[in-house]
């Protein structure tokens, strides 16, 4: 037997594989995490591409908003915070003029983690926090971008004379990565910002890992410079939460050079053709409901045959996520999806689209009674579900994806 321990929640579930149904295990390399965290983030502060330093930025008086996507491991966003914090109190800040606030965009709360992070951090003692979740009011109108989305953002990171987001380069189901930028739209967004910025999933190229004519990449940078962002800070960091790099400046300036540096890191060597695929959505970064966690799903369906299944790990302790996977969960048409359009609807068209060619087994938290009707099937246990497709296949050449929402599988 081969023992695998894959991320599950803020844990990990195990899972014992015969060694001869097991073609491999798709997971992405560690890199060299930074022994200082804070020390990598202070030298790109100091060092930033296309922006001015923070320094020139503080006068008597102004306000300061710095904004922190809410997908960022804990102990880093406290560390990016307090970083910069400590730099504008050096350049004569004011902490009564500063205030931190938590994007959520679609999430209904903030990871408890992250917020105790932020409060437990010395540097940031009198610092206001703020979270901006789904339910937010509190939003300013900056207008619309070329592609009609109406940018509606926090009022307390629109309110503030100086504004600074920090976000954390990652692989997005739509935007092909993640970054500042993303800290804006879908981060600091309200709904209705959202669900116009993800009408253009469905359009060529709003794909993983793709920025060349992605629409929805396009929406969002759009959308961040209308925010009159004057500092973007983006982390890159491991499957593990280390920071492997930060690259401050210019909104677009330092999140191209972050994407540049993360390089094809994020793609993994799978075995084509596999009978089973057992994926991992990553964990609690990406599971905390199944809107977030069941984008695994694209990379893992690129390696089953037809016929294959696959069987998708993702706690999901919030829930669905989105009101479109249970209102638009009967729609098999592309075209009624389009019409009919709010936010899960784009995840329908995914959850169809591989149950056509695939069976999917769901190992989560969810209710029986909200999975089912989006067609997977159940299971409670990642080694029942595996256990229960084995005895009912002659095929069990197995692939295990550790990460299926950070990573992209590619077969050599």
């Amino acid at each position: 037997m081969v023992e695998c321990w894959l991320p599950y929640g803020r844990t990990e579930v195990h899972l014992s594989i015969p060694l001869r149904d097991l073609l491999g295990v798709a997971e992405p390399d560690l890199g060299q995490p930074a022994p200082n965290p804070h020390e990598v983030i202070r030298e790109a502060l100091l060092n930033p591409r296309g922006a001015s330093p923070l320094g020139d930025l503080v006068k008597p008086g102004v306000s300061i908003a710095v904004a922190i996507d809410g997908i960022i491991t804990p102990y880093l966003a406290a560390a990016a915070a307090s970083s910069i914090v400590k730099e504008l109190s050096l350049a004569g800040a004011s902490k009564d003029d500063v205030v931190i606030v938590v994007g959520n965009g679609c999430r209904e709360q903030s990871a408890p983690e992250l917020l105790e992070a932020l409060r437990g951090d010395k540097t940031l003692k009198g610092v206001r926090v703020a979270e901006h979740t789904r339910g937010s009011v509190n939003l300013v109108n900056l207008g619309a971008t070329s592609r009609k989305t109406e940018v509606e953002i926090d009022g307390h990171f629109a309110g503030a004379d100086v504004r600074i987001v920090v976000g954390e380069v990652v692989l997005d189901a739509f935007a092909g990565f993640r970054g500042a930028p993303s800290t804006v739209l879908p981060a600091l967004s309200g709904m209705r910002t959202i669900e116009m910025n993800r009408r253009h999933a469905f359009e060529k190229n709003a794909a993983p890992g793709v920025i060349e004519g992605n629409p929805v990449l396009a929406d969002v940078l759009e959308s961040a410079r209308l925010a009159g962002v004057d500092l973007a800070v983006n982390l890159v960091e491991n499957p593990q939460g280390r920071l492997l790099g930060a690259y401050a400046g210019g909104l677009d300036e330092a999140w191209r050079q972050a994407v540049s540096e993360l390089g094809d890191s994020f793609r993994v060597k799978a075995e084509a053709n596999a009978d089973i695929v057992v994926v991992s959505a990553g964990g609690i970064k990406f599971d905390f409901d199944l809107y977030h966690g069941v984008w695994a799903l694209q990379g893992a369906s690129r390696i089953a045959k037809k016929g294959a299944t696959i069987i998708l790990l993702a706690e999901c302790s919030e829930g669905l996520g989105a009101d479109g996977l249970t209102k638009l969960s009967h729609i098999d048409r592309l075209s009624e999806l389009r019409r009919r359009f709010m936010l899960g609807g784009e995840a329908v068209h995914l959850i169809k689209a591989t149950l056509r060619r695939n069976e999917v087994v769901l190992v989560s938290a969810l209710p029986t009674y909200l999975a089912e009707p989006l067609g997977f099937s159940i299971a409670r246990t990642a080694n029942d579900a595996l256990k229960s497709v084995v005895k009912r296949r002659r095929g069990r050449r197995t692939v295990v994806v550790t990460h299926g929402c950070s990573t992209l599988p590619f077969v050599a």
